[in-house]
C-alpha cells in the first residue's frame, strides 16, 4: 500500500497500528451480514443449519478478505471527521507530489 496519496498527498498511515480500527469495520459488517442473512432463512424459510452453517463459515472467511481495503477506506473516513489531519498529516511528503494537471511544455 502507497504510503501517501498521489493526487493530494494525504498520508494514510498517520502512526503505528493506525489501521488497527480498520478490523472493527470489517469485522461489524462481517457479522451483520450473517446475521441478517441467517436468521431469515432459519427462521422464516426454516434451512436447515447443517446446509446454512458452511454457507457463513464460507462467507465469515472471503468476505472480510474481499472487504479490506473497504474497510481500510471506511476507517480513514471515520478518523478523518472524528480526527482531521493536522498540517503534518496531510502535506506531500519529499518526493510526492500533488497531482498536477499535465501542461504543456515549450521547446
Amino acid at each position: 500500500m502507497p504510503t501517501h496519496c498521489p493526487e493530494c498527498g494525504w498520508k494514510y498511515q498517520r502512526e503505528p497500528g493506525y489501521f488497527l480500527g480498520s478490523i472493527y469495520f470489517n469485522y461489524g459488517v462481517t457479522a451483520f451480514l450473517v446475521t441478517a442473512t441467517y436468521v431469515p432463512l432459519f427462521f422464516v424459510w426454516e434451512i436447515p443449519s447443517r446446509v446454512l452453517m458452511p454457507i457463513m463459515l464460507a462467507f465469515c472467511v472471503l468476505f472480510p478478505l474481499w472487504f479490506f481495503r473497504y474497510a481500510r477506506a471506511l476507517w480513514m473516513a471515520w478518523d478523518y471527521l472524528a480526527d482531521p489531519p493536522t498540517s503534518g498529516d496531510s502535506t506531500p511528503s519529499a518526493g510526492v507530489t500533488a497531482h498536477q494537471p499535465d501542461a504543456p511544455t515549450r521547446k
